[in-house]
């Protein structure tokens, strides 16, 4: 029975090894995607894995073979290291027909990252640059025979250590830390630089073909990439818009004459000169085989909608067609016509974005404007969404990843200059979502080459990118590095004693070279030179700015780890805070070695894990300086409480953060907040909100209210008032009438101490109005009371003159609270232990959404602080569980909670027993 069973497998693959190497032919011009069945094995052939598929890399392969173990399982970061170190190679057989095709290329989008490429015995070609496309022609090979196609991947840890040889002046860091148990010599060849490890994320220097493989068969010209120049005008009192359209043609790898009609549509949307549907081109192209086609496009302003970031409006998006059609296709009759036609659809938005540097009266402005609206960027920076670049394409990943930024609020994101340029998809999605993207180039944090052969890599690679990501209208602004000015400026990496020689790198590289390129290819937006820098005043500057971290001009990233950062008066904000944010450590549930380590493994795994120089030492401070601290590392309940109590640290200090930044609206001319970091590559303790493989920590579900377009801010400031500021993002109606109203609670007590309103307080749209400051501390030593035993809840109200008609209950806008002392003060006769129970009230599971909604009711006997609600890990086949409030104050006797997770084939009934209850309650009163 066992020989049939594997006689019977071994003929089905057999069949689809046969369906996917037969012959690719076509009739058409086309890109065809060669989903073949590849072999995986290293140079000494101990390990041979068969029948792989791309996109592949080397760590995947080995990890499906079970060859190795996951990646991120326990110290695989550390025990796989050999993978990197080894080189490999990609075999697969390939038969193509080239027939009558006047071109058929091989065009790999992306090889990660050093590769001969051989078809048969001819050598193609090798590659250098995982983020460059490489195409080579393949027409006499396409002959109806079978040539095998090899890609032999060299080391990327072997050539960056031999890059690093015999160098005059050292390419620093040469090393990461040795906390992070990384690789050298990252900055010296292009690959995704956090691959060699990053202060969050593990080591894992990828190898594969980590994009698609495409045979491209054409004759004529080949449509590789549409960008646009999208602005309004005025004509003679007409408004509209007018559409600059490039067209990208290549017509293989050599010069050659074209002639023939460019075609151009916006579906559903006329242009206003029907003229400007066609274009005629007769031209050569270069001797790379490409041409540069300009054409421009008018429409009615009120023909189209405007394109909005999320809370702002609508994101319309509409389709431009563009198609190119050989002239002899009508000149003669031919037996394929098909071949000489190519087309390409983009979606495009019809939007201006601006970014505003006007002066002012401590410096310069700098705020995003977009369709003539200032907009307070609110978001995160994001990171790879897998730290290999094979899996960082996930679609579903990444979509649930942007849901949950928009889902906060975010409107901005800053794609991060350590990680990747990302899938289409990615951009798409963020169009679709309205979350402005703030682009790096990718270079981070480090010195990088500037010899010719290294430039012209560099060149292509950025060429490529924006022309590949250019019209995408949710992508604001380009940054040609992070943190590589200051970097410089403040000596990081000991460059002092070499500035000169630094500083003429760092300018032919950004200055001289990526600049100009990005400018070329999209001269719709702003360039900055990095991130945190000073705009314009660094180019005054010479580019390098003397403090590249000034609060009056451009962006800056603000982190510090040892001051109270519960405490709002330390915090000043600049112009647009484009980094900040703190550590807490990943859910206990969600490590998965926890129910078979003991305590001490488990510390050992999480110190291993955590990258950052400074050790856990920045979160055990925090917590100390504010909350109770558990002592004993070897209590069995020392980590579920300690993982608790940094989430619970990280998310008051993000908020407060963020609130003081919001109210210093116009106080210091602050627009902008975007925390480190949205996401993570595996468990482990880092700056993110949502966790590797989707757990919103505590800061992730608290940013719908931080981040909320109507929102009531309340902080001590630096002259200790309670200082009451509402905030407003919402455009429509010009002026709102709120009612704030502040109570004062006891900690152990329901009862209320006392109640404070104020009425019709006037709020403008799209900016921020001061409520009111107040002494509370003075007022509560009036009547004799502590602040240690107090806090003050805030609510906000639609006044009723403008709520809706025939609706007597005021209409909540926004809430928020304020703590007046440390809750590790609290006062021994408040310290009080609620009994908490959870019910079920309904339960839910869609089998067409693999979606349950479970509505919990959460009751308390006396005030709970900072509720944290858990799933058990027996519900561990349920994925990307999210509750609709967590780590909330409880005042009142019972609470309503929405528990939504993934349940594939809806098996899991969840109970009450299936959650588990910590309060901050429970740690007072030992």
């Amino acid at each position: 029975m066992l020989d049939a069973l594997k006689f019977f497998l071994f003929v089905i693959l057999l069949l689809v090894t046969i369906m996917l190497n037969q012959h690719v032919t076509s009739k058409r011009s086309a890109e065809l995607d060669l989903e073949l069945l590849w072999q995986i094995q290293d140079t000494k052939g101990v390990y041979v894995i068969q029948n792989q598929t791309v996109p592949s890399g080397v760590y995947t392969a080995l990890e499906q073979s079970m060859v190795i173990g996951s990646l991120l399982e326990e110290y695989n970061d550390v025990n796989t290291s050999w993978v990197g170190e080894t080189d490999w190679t990609y075999r697969t057989n390939l038969s193509c027909l080239a027939e009558d095709y006047k071109y058929v290329l091989l065009t790999f989008h992306g090889v990660d990252t050093f590769a001969s490429v051989s078809l048969g015995e001819q050598l193609l070609g090798s590659t250098e640059n995982m983020f460059v496309r490489y195409r080579y022609d393949v027409k006499q090979l396409c002959d109806g025979d079978t040539h095998e196609l090899r890609l032999q991947f060299r080391s990327p840890v072997v050539e960056a250590r031999e890059r690093a040889k015999d160098r005059a002046l050292p390419i620093v860091p040469t090393c990461p830390p040795d906390v992070y148990h990384g690789q050298c010599h990252v900055n010296l060849i292009r690959k995704m630089q956090a691959s060699f490890a990053w202060d969050w994320g593990l080591s894992a220097p990828s190898m594969g073909i980590w994009k698609p493989i495409r045979l491209e068969y054409y004759s004529s010209a080949l449509i590789r990439d549409l960008t646009v120049v999208i602005s309004e005008l005025e004509v003679s009192g007409s408004e509209r818009w007018s559409i600059a359209v490039r067209v990208y043609l290549e017509t293989g790898l050599a010069s050659a004459q074209v002639h023939g009609l460019l075609t151009f549509k916006i579906i559903g949307v006329p242009f206003l000169n029907e003229a400007d549907q066609t274009l005629a081109v007769m031209n050569k192209t270069n001797e790379h085989g490409e041409l540069l086609v300009e054409h421009g496009l008018t429409v009615a302003r009120n023909a189209v909608e405007r394109w909005w970031p999320n809370g702002y409006g609508k994101q319309t998006l509409y389709s431009l067609y563009v198609r190119w059609e050989d002239e002899a296709v009508n000149g003669v009759k031919l037996p394929n016509p098909d071949t000489m036609i190519s087309e390409k659809v983009i979606r495009i938005g019809f939007r201006t974005v601006q970014l505003s540097q006007e002066r002012a009266t401590d410096g310069l402005m700098f705020y995003f404007k977009v369709n003539d609206v200032p907009i307070f960027a609110k978001g995160s920076n994001w990171i790879p969404s897998s730290v290999l670049p094979e899996r960082s394409y996930d679609s579903n990943y990444v979509k649930f990843l942007l849901y949950a930024a928009r889902d906060a609020h975010m409107n901005m994101l800053r794609v991060w200059g350590g990680g990747l340029y990302e899938s289409d998809h990615f951009y798409r999605l963020a169009d679709e979502l309205g979350l402005l993207i703030w682009h790096d180039l990718m270079f981070a944090c480090s010195m990088y080459p500037s010899e010719p052969v290294f430039l012209r890599t560099v060149q292509e690679e950025v060429r490529q990118n924006v022309r590949r990501i250019q019209h995408h209208p949710s992508v604001a602004v380009w940054a040609t590095n992070n943190e590589n000015e200051v970097a410089l400026r403040q000596n990081w990496y000991k460059t002092n004693a070499n500035y000169t020689a630094y500083y003429t790198q760092y300018v032919e590289l950004y200055v001289r070279t990526v600049l100009p390129t990005v400018e070329a290819n999209d001269p719709w937006r702003t360039v900055l030179l990095s991130s945190p820098s000073n705009g314009d005043q660094s180019l005054k500057e010479r580019f390098i700015a003397t403090n590249p971290q000034d609060p009056r001009y451009g962006d800056v990233h603000y982190y510090n780890y040892f001051l109270d950062g519960w405490n709002a008066a330390q915090y000043r904000g600049g112009r647009f805070v484009s980094e900040y944010g703190f550590q807490s450590f990943p859910a206990y549930t969600s490590w998965p070695e926890a129910r078979s380590y003991r305590q001490a493994e488990l510390s050992q795994l999480i110190n291993h894990r955590q990258h950052s120089p400074l050790g856990n030492a920045p979160i055990l401070t925090m917590i100390e300086l504010n909350l109770p601290l558990p002592r004993d590392p070897s209590a069995d309940g020392y980590w579920p409480e300690l993982i608790y109590l940094s989430q619970l640290s990280q998310a008051m200090i993000v908020k407060t953060e963020t609130e003081v930044y919001r109210a210093r609206r116009v106080e210091h001319g602050t627009m902008g907040a975007l925390y480190w970091q949205l996401n993570d590559v595996w468990i482990a303790p880092s700056w993110s909100s949502i966790e590797y493989g989707g757990t919103f920590k505590l800061l992730h579900v608290w940013l719908r209210d931080i981040f909320a377009p109507e929102h009531l801010v309340a902080f001590v400031n630096e002259r200790r008032q309670l200082e009451v500021v509402a905030v407003r993002d919402t455009l429509q109606p010009d002026v709102q009438l709120w009612d704030v109203e502040l109570r004062i609670h006891r900690y152990g007590s329901f009862r209320l101490v006392e109640r404070i309103r104020q009425e019709r307080i006037r709020v403008p749209a799209n900016t921020v109005e001061l409520v009111s400051t107040w002494d509370v501390y003075g007022h509560l030593a009036k009547q004799g009371l502590h602040p240690a035993d107090h806090l003050v809840l805030l609510y906000a109200y639609l006044h009723p003159a403008d709520g809706q008609p025939g609706q007597p209950a005021p209409q909540p806008i926004a809430e928020n609270f304020a703590l007046l002392d440390k809750l590790k003060n609290i006062r021994q006769e408040q310290r009080v232990e609620p009994t908490v129970s959870i019910s079920v009230v309904s339960a839910v599971c869609s089998e067409q959404s693999n979606l349950t909604s479970v509505s919990l009711e959460v009751s308390v006997s006396a005030p709970a602080l900072f509720v944290y609600l858990q799933l058990t890990p027996e519900n561990s086949t349920l994925k990307q569980c999210q509750f609709s409030r967590n780590g909330f104050l409880q005042f009142q006797p019972v609470r309503t909670v929405q528990l939504t997770c993934v349940d594939p084939g809806c098996r899991n009934k969840i109970q009450a027993r299936d959650i588990t209850v910590r309060t901050v309650n429970e740690l007072l009163v030992r």
